[in-house]
């Protein structure tokens, strides 16, 4: 089954309610490393309330995860959804990573990883990254940008090492916007890859090829 995109206005996604209860729930908010996040327990609510409103609609929801790896210093998991609306059928698939070098409250490596791919893929369902719009309102802190860690250029240098991630793959990362225009991946790793732009770039290879 070829994956669909979701289009404006096919699915009822509650949006505004969703941003209104991150608000309401500011305390579930967690702080990881140097930036603000959704706890697991937030997620699951924001999961609970985009559920109910696609079975009102008529349609039905499926999700499972994986940890696709995992180590004493990191772990990806992998959480798939499909989604039928009507006629419709969507598949979509977002990827969740952690670091042991990562301090927060209630901070696991397995659960913070399912947490965010959870979080992207509420995001990605939507077609805008309302989640992160309201915790920066919440937490307008400006936050240096923190380099990309060792381990994630070990593994991103392991994909491309196992021909899974391509030019293909970075020029659609920069056509998004989520890496900058002239963006040289041998250049970066070398000097300046930060930790977003090598999570944007494991997210993308693997999302794609779960």
């Amino acid at each position: 089954m070829v994956e669909q995109k979701p289009q404006q206005g096919l699915l009822p996604v509650p949006v505004s309610a969703m941003q209104n209860l991150i608000t309401q729930r500011k305390d579930l908010i967690v702080k990881i490393g140097d930036a603000y996040e959704v706890s697991r327990p937030l997620a699951l609510e924001l999961w609970k309330m985009l559920v109910e409103e696609i079975v009102r609609a008529g349609g039905s929801i499926r999700e499972t995860s994986r940890v696709e790896y995992a180590s004493v210093e990191m772990v990806v998991v992998v959480s798939e959804v499909e989604i039928k609306v009507g006629e419709s059928v969507i598949m979509l698939s977002e990827v969740g990573e952690a670091y042991a070098k990562e301090k927060g409250k209630e901070f696991t490596l397995a659960r913070t990883a399912y947490t965010r791919a959870m979080k992207r893929l509420l995001e990605r369902i939507a077609g805008e990254d309302f989640i992160n719009q309201v915790i920066l309102s919440l937490f307008p802190q400006k936050v240096k940008e923190a380099p990309a860690s060792e381990k994630q250029k070990e593994y991103i240098r392991k994909l491309v090492g196992d021909g899974k991630l391509t030019k293909e793959y970075i020029d659609s990362l920069i056509a998004e916007g989520r890496l900058p225009e002239g963006f040289v991946l041998r250049t970066a790793l070398e000097n300046g890859l930060t930790s977003s732009q090598a999570s944007a770039i494991i997210s993308k290879v693997k999302g794609d090829r779960s």
